[in-house]
């Protein structure tokens, strides 16, 4: 059983806190690198998305811009919206990492400060996009409904709905399809409250959660 217990002590272990035998091992010291470890992890996930955001929204932005002689541009001004949005998220939060890697500062104190704000920070993210998402979905799908041309009595090919033709609004709003997107925003809005909750804790939650288990370790140590 003791065995046992050893084997999962050196396990634990990181190769870099290791110290040739006879010295102590610096508790502190070895808390502030691992807290550092999950810092850059932080920094990492938010690299990483932000090069997502950009490839993806820039590819989208273009395409709607061009596609159907531009019919839809709108839908490439509400994306341009949301990404700069994200940006200047990135910049704040960015710059929040930034000073919590900062070397020269007390590590506890400058660790619990920061920590605060960067909850804040994540917990805004996580509300903006469960909330964002379902307003852009039905926002482009009004502005698709009332763009998209329609051929009926009366409306000649390739006609848009003008103050004119609110008569084809009434016409589509009885279809099915209609009623299939309507259904598919209401399950969009539940579901994404679920999909964005594991998607933020899976780049964020999970490293805050040890940063603030580092930060009780460093208080405990401090205390001996």
């Amino acid at each position: 059983m003791e065995l046992d217990s050893l084997k999962d002590i050196w396990k634990n272990l990181e190769e870099e806190d290791l110290r040739p035998p006879g010295r102590d091992v610096p508790i502190l010291a070895m808390l502030h690198k691992r807290s550092q470890s999950s810092i850059a992890k932080l920094k990492r996930n938010l690299n990483r998305e932000l090069a997502a955001i950009v490839i993806l929204y820039s590819l989208m932005i273009a395409y709607y811009f061009t596609a159907w002689h531009g019919r839809y541009w709108e839908l490439s001004v509400l994306l341009l919206m949301i990404g700069a949005a994200f940006v200047v998220y990135y910049y704040y939060k960015n710059k929040l990492l930034n000073k919590m890697q900062c070397v020269t500062c007390e590590v506890k104190s400058n660790l619990k400060q920061q920590l605060v704000t960067l909850e804040k920070y994540v917990r805004l993210y996580f509300v903006a996009g469960t909330i964002i998402t379902p307003l852009a979905y039905f926002a482009a799908g009004a502005v698709i409904f009332f763009k998209t041309p329609v051929s009926e009595p009366g409306f000649p090919d390739g006609s848009q709905l003008t103050g004119a033709q609110l008569p084809a609004v009434a016409h589509v709003v009885n279809q099915k399809f209609f009623m299939v997107f309507a259904i598919v925003g209401v399950a969009l809005t539940a579901g994404i409250y679920f999909l964005n909750r594991w998607y933020v804790n899976k780049l964020y939650g999970q490293h805050i959660q040890r940063l603030k288990e580092l930060l009780l370790q460093m208080e405990e140590a401090e205390e001996v």
